[in-house]
């Protein structure tokens, strides 16, 4: 997709000889062969939130979920609930799939039990996408919030989390985020979270999907790892197999600290809070207002911190150059899956098409019209690619709100079994994954071969880097590309896009998933088709004429490998860069267009053994302090560490993560 007139960039890169002059016009042809993409279609939205299910790295870089979907939590899967106290757990609470998620939370308490669980059978769930188990107000709770209270303007505007609210009665007072209780005496820090787990655990319930020992019994969520509300303990599809004290003895001579928000309310000011002189208030933390939380007394504290986030990393991050399996405990029904990208969210969908044709200056049909000067336009891609970070579900009106209980609730039901209009049995999630296999990587390195940063007196330099582009291209075209009978006066013609041979090739690659029986599809497979169909034309479309132009340079200037290349002030030479540069330049817009960010950032170079690549992850992201770091990097639970920038500071780890240990966690 090209916007900026041709000849205008063609005229920064030649001389303005008669053969020039003429060359702009064939190469400005040439690079109109690309599709033109259109920045507000849904399509590559959809597909990369589908991709991202179940999986730590992506949901982390796009935190704002988009995705309710049914799934199955396996048989003979451990579950894991530390408590603050020997009481039995109400419901609903929560379980982590990982033992150190819950020992950190729950366990590194003087009074310490970790309760496991073990599934008896497979369990349905309901899972949102995102960082949906994130109590800040980015937008990771939006979906959630969305499906209990109808639509955007039900929601109520409340902090997920933070500092109890002030009350001018008299003195300062716990209380719980219900401001209108003038005479609270206890805060709950988690009240909303309780009062989350229960609307969606009644949701169930009313509608009849679910109950102890059948349907839905739980809700899947992720922060730093994967979790559990669990509705009903008493079910018998999880049975307790040991109930453990792991209380640790406490280090003597320490004055223990107090709680993380207590020190904030004196940190920012408020009065000396007092301990609570009412009875917890439902989902209030284990242990009443008598337990002590532990501080620097408390030996596995600091480390717990780490423990959850290397737990968390080396299952579900990214770890050697690779990101991490996803929650494999844990399964999709990809054929009932519910967006918020869906169009027929009619006002949600024109809201954001409207936005962001504002923030990135697209036209009205959604083009990018890219700058013209280089810097300014590497700059403008960046923050294309990760548009999908800021974009949130707040402008669902009443009538969208109807649409999408109606069709959240049809989908629970039909992955249960119990209505007719089932799923055609393809893994749309397993399919898309391949897609991003197979083409992420690629899209990467060609970016990077396809550079106009070529010494103009090395022409061996750019034979070169043509043959190894040409590999990379051409390694993504063998199942679909048959190569046609030319002659050297007829390369154009042969290898042009129009061409037979190009045609059933690029039919071929926009149709390599398509299922073999589009009727079998049900209306969320639909939508996520009619998605990966949009993706995989922008990225055929693409390559194909990338793949073409090469084939046409290469055969008619390289392909003789005694021959010497050619001069570097020969028009070849310069049709050559060019070429280069147009295909560079459409592949970068694909990229950004795609927004894969999660597939393109790394830490560079690439860990040691025993560290893990950070990003920042909440509640783990500045929190406790790394052994070898200063004491004072984290404000408590949930807050970044003390850096100029704070929160804007962490997310420049986004963009260039780095590897951590133990001693090193979290970075300065």
């Amino acid at each position: 997709m090209r916007q900026t007139p041709a000849s205008a960039v063609l005229a920064l890169l030649v001389n303005t000889s008669a053969h020039a002059q003429e060359l702009q016009h064939v190469l400005a042809d040439k690079a109109d062969r690309f599709p033109r993409l259109n920045f507000t279609s849904p399509a590559p939205l959809i597909f990369h939130s589908t991709f991202g299910l179940l999986q730590q790295w992506p949901n982390t870089f796009f935190q704002n979920g988009h995705t309710i979907a049914a799934c199955t939590l396996e048989k003979n899967t451990n579950l894991y609930h530390a408590r603050g106290d020997s009481s039995f757990p109400p419901s609903p609470e929560w379980f982590g799939l990982d033992a150190e998620m819950s020992y950190f939370i729950a366990g590194a308490m003087p009074d310490s039990h970790l309760l496991t669980y073990r599934t008896t059978k497979d369990v349905k769930c309901l899972y949102f996408d995102g960082t949906s188990a994130s109590l800040m107000d980015d937008g990771s709770m939006d979906a959630q919030m969305l499906l209990l209270h109808n639509n955007s303007a039900n929601v109520p505007d409340r902090p997920a989390f933070g500092p109890p609210p002030r009350h001018d009665n008299g003195g300062r007072h716990f209380c719980g985020h219900d401001d209108r209780d003038a005479n609270c005496t206890h805060w709950n820090p988690l009240q909303a979270e309780y009062d989350r787990a229960s609307g969606l655990c009644d949701f169930i319930a009313e509608k009849k999907l679910g109950g102890p020992g059948w349907g839905y019994e739980g809700v899947v969520r992720m922060n730093a790892a994967f979790e559990l509300i669990w509705c009903n303990f008493s079910s018998p599809s999880a049975r307790l197999v040991s109930w453990l004290n792991v209380s640790a003895p406490l280090l003597d001579g320490v004055e223990s600290d107090r709680r993380p928000w207590e020190a904030e309310m004196l940190e920012d000011g408020n009065a000396e809070p007092g301990p609570p002189t009412a009875p917890p208030r439902r989902g209030a933390p284990s242990g009443g207002g008598g337990t002590r939380w532990p501080g620097r007394d408390h030996p596995f504290q600091a480390y717990s911190v780490y423990e959850w986030f290397h737990a968390a990393a080396k299952r579900y991050g990214f770890v050697g150059g690779f990101p991490g399996r996803g929650e494999a405990r844990i399964s999709i029904d990809s054929g009932g899956l519910f967006t918020f990208y869906d169009p027929s969210l009619e006002h949600q969908a024109s809201a954001r098409a409207q936005l962001e044709t504002e923030l990135y200056n697209l036209t009205a049909a959604g083009y990018w019209p890219s700058p013209a000067d280089p810097i300014e336009r590497q700059s403008a891609l960046a923050h294309l690619t990760r548009r999908r970070r800021a974009q949130r579900a707040v402008n669902v009106s009443a009538v969208d709100g109807l649409y999408m209980r109606a069709e959240v609730e049809d989908r629970m039901r039909a992955a249960l079994g119990t209505a007719s209009d089932g799923c055609s049995g393809v893994d749309w999630l397993l399919t898309i994954q391949e897609i991003v296999t197979s083409y992420g990587g690629d899209l990467y390195d060609l970016s990077n071969l396809l550079s106009e940063n070529l010494s103009l007196a090395d022409g061996e330099q750019l034979r070169s880097r043509l043959a190894r582009s040409r590999e990379v291209v051409h390694g993504r075209w063998i199942p679909f590309y048959e190569y046609p009978q030319y002659t050297d006066d007829r390369l154009e013609t042969s290898f042009a896009p129009s061409a037979r041979e190009s045609q059933a090739a690029l039919e071929r690659c926009r149709t390599q998933y398509q299922p073999c029986d589009m009727d079998e599809l049900s209306a969320s497979e639909q939508t996520t088709y009619a998605a990966v169909a949009e993706v995989l034309g922008a990225i055929c479309g693409t390559l194909l004429p990338v793949l073409l132009s090469i084939e046409q340079l290469w055969l008619a200037n390289f392909n003789n490998a005694s021959a010497p290349p050619p001069e570097a002030t020969s028009p070849v030479y310069k049709e050559l860069e060019l070429t280069l540069s147009n295909n560079k330049r459409a592949v970068e817009e694909l990229m950004a267009w795609l927004g894969w960010a999660d597939q393109w950032t790394a830490c560079t170079p690439g860990c040691d053994l025993g560290q893990v690549c950070y990003i920042p992850i909440w509640p783990v992201m500045g929190m406790g302090r790394g052994r070898g770091g200063p004491p004072g990097k984290g404000r408590g639970y949930g807050y970044p560490p003390r850096r100029p920038g704070g929160m804007n500071a962490m997310h420049d780890y986004l963009s260039e993560p780095t590897c951590v240990d133990a001693e090193h966690y979290p970075p300065s």
